[in-house]
């Protein structure tokens, strides 16, 4: 976990102080949204090669916005868990999945049209997650996790309705290289997943 986050930090820090030398017109704000993402997945192991398609996850997710006249950098952390118990007589379980999503947005912006902001560039960064079962019977349990790094092009906008506060939208084409857990064996695995947002971000100056 901190040899993820540790260049992440520095990335973020790095931008950060070069933004602090420039003028006025750079400007910090923050941001949250709504996301759907629907990933399909190739997996090569010892039974050949197999794909599926995942339903849409639903995310909200938290950024910190660093917006100057010709780019913009946006890191954000997202979440998500899901849980699910099953029982009868003799057996039965529990079990939750949870994923962070740790990415940024590193984008150019293009030439304002009325209010309309534009911008176009890369989104990347990591999904962390995390497996537990226990089973009720024979009270077994177990703990796992994993990671997987994505990249890919982002395209967005944003309404300016004043200075400060925004409306808008972002969509995201990422290749995501899979990691696995211990129990699920030596196999590799991809996705191409499709991701819209939709945005709502308060600059600060």
């Amino acid at each position: 976990m901190k040899t993820i986050l540790t260049p992440f930090l520095l990335f973020t820090l790095t931008v950060l102080s070069y933004a602090q030398t420039e003028d006025n017109n750079v400007q910090f704000g923050f941001g949250v949204s709504l996301s759907s993402e629907l990933s399909m997945y190739s997996v090569y192991g010892e039974i050949g090669v197999y794909q599926i398609i995942t339903q849409p996850i639903n995310m909200a997710n938290f950024s910190m916005i660093i917006k100057g006249s010709f780019f913009r950098f946006e890191p954000s952390i997202g979440y998500y868990t899901i849980s699910s118990d099953y029982s009868e007589p003799g057996y039965g379980y529990e079990k939750s999945n949870s994923n962070i999503r740790l990415g940024a947005v590193l984008a150019l912006n293009n030439d304002p049209i009325e209010s309309v902001d534009f911008y176009y560039g890369i989104d990347f960064g990591f999904i962390l997650s995390s497996y537990s079962r226990t089973s009720s019977g024979s009270g077994e349990s177990t703990d796992e996790s994993k990671t997987d790094f994505f990249i890919g092009p982002a395209v967005g906008g944003e309404y300016m309705f004043n200075k400060h506060f925004s409306l808008g939208g972002e969509i995201n084409l990422n290749y995501i290289s899979i990691g696995h857990y211990d129990s699920e064996g030596d196999y590799a695995s991809w996705a191409i997943s499709t991701r819209g947002m939709i945005f709502l971000r308060w600059y600060v100056n």
